[in-house]
């Protein structure tokens, strides 16, 4: 890929160590389904799935997201003293894709795993991190308003604990997010006492 086709924020992700030339970058469960699912394609896209220097980074939240297929997580039912199934509780469906997309999306994975363009990272390197990123996750869900979910706020944690610029179309997350550092309180406070709020101001891409 020529120089003049590079993105201005392609000089602002972060040397993958475990390949040298390459760079990393998170990115969320829209923007996975945007072109593995849709075939979504514009510049930034292209970069981001086409250009061997950039390696994709998701986080057990995400690979929940996008590798679970709808299903039954419980059935409500359990058996008696006799064995007979008794009604104890409703249906509790696990949310994901449909079977078809679901298998798509494994298949997509697989490729770009293959092609060392995806990295799946289950875990945190230190216990310091996972309380960090779990203090986070809190104070993002409980002061970005509605617009921004438990879910989002699980990957917008981890992009700040792990300092990996996080690729986020979703405007309305995004401004939630900005919305509730700039309305200060523990979310503010804990950004400037763990020295992320500088991160913070500029972690989202494009």
């Amino acid at each position: 890929m020529s120089g003049s086709a590079v993105p201005a924020w392609f000089n602002r992700l972060p040397a993958y160590s475990r390949r040298p030339g390459t760079r990393l970058v998170i990115v969320d469960n829209q923007v996975l389904s945007y072109r593995l699912l849709d075939g979504h394609r514009d510049a930034d896209y292209d970069v981001l799935f086409g250009d061997p220097r950039v390696v994709l980074q998701i986080g057990r939240m995400v690979i929940k997201e996008t590798l679970r297929s709808v299903g039954i997580e419980d059935t409500g039912m359990e058996q008696d003293r006799r064995g007979r199934p008794v009604r104890v509780g409703p249906v509790i469906h696990r949310p994901g894709l449909p079977i078809a997309l679901h298998r798509r999306m494994w298949e997509e994975q697989a490729r770009l795993q293959d092609q060392g363009k995806l990295v799946l990272v289950g875990g945190f390197a230190t216990e310091q991190q996972r309380i960090l990123h779990d203090r986070f996750t809190a104070l993002i869900d409980a002061g970005c308003n509605r617009n921004m979910g438990p879910k989002d706020a699980h990957v917008v944690a981890e992009a700040l604990v792990r300092r990996i610029p996080l690729f986020c179309r979703d405007d309305r997350a995004r401004r939630s997010f900005a919305a509730g550092v700039e309305r200060g309180g523990a979310l503010a406070a804990e950004l400037h006492a763990a020295n992320l709020a500088g991160f913070a101001a500029t972690m989202f891409l494009p």
